[in-house]
């Protein structure tokens, strides 16, 4: 058991240091680079947009945590699903919609970057809060993985 702990707590330390680095950079305010909505042209010497760079560094931070719980749960899920059969379930979402999410984010970013209007920025936060909601559920469960007592069959 000792062998499926290990990755399991280094995976969830890991997004706990990702996400708390995330934070206490303010959000990522030194990112560079924009898009130039009316040329079409990126300028690497402009600041960047604050919610586009979130943006990125938030979907990174989600492609890895639902990696880590889909891998991780696909390679205990016998033990798993003796310990909660709740974690498969919870990641079969992620397995289902974490594609999905994380290209609607990435479609969304790119409208919001073209025409900077209110509208699109509205449906890049909701596509943000989709991406947002499939991450907690990704850190409970790599959280739930982490807690699993030693030396269950």
């Amino acid at each position: 058991m000792s062998k499926f702990l290990s990755p399991v707590r280094v995976a969830v330390a890991t997004l706990a240091v990702c996400i708390m680095s995330f934070v206490g950079c303010g959000g990522c305010a030194a990112g560079k680079g924009q898009l130039n909505p009316a040329t079409g042209v990126y300028d690497a010497t402009q600041a960047g947009d604050p919610l586009v760079v979130s943006v990125e560094n938030i979907r990174e931070i989600a492609l890895d945590a639902f990696d880590n719980a889909m891998r991780l749960e696909s390679a205990n899920r016998e033990v798993l699903l003796k310990i909660n059969p709740g974690i498969h379930t919870g990641v079969e979402v992620i397995r289902r919609d974490g594609q999905k999410v994380l290209v609607a984010l990435t479609e969304a970013k790119t409208a919001f970057q073209v025409s900077r209007s209110a509208e699109d920025a509205t449906k890049l936060k909701n596509a943000l809060a989709s991406v947002q909601s499939l991450l907690r559920s990704a850190v409970k469960y790599l959280a739930e993985m982490a807690a699993a007592p030693k030396g269950t069959p």
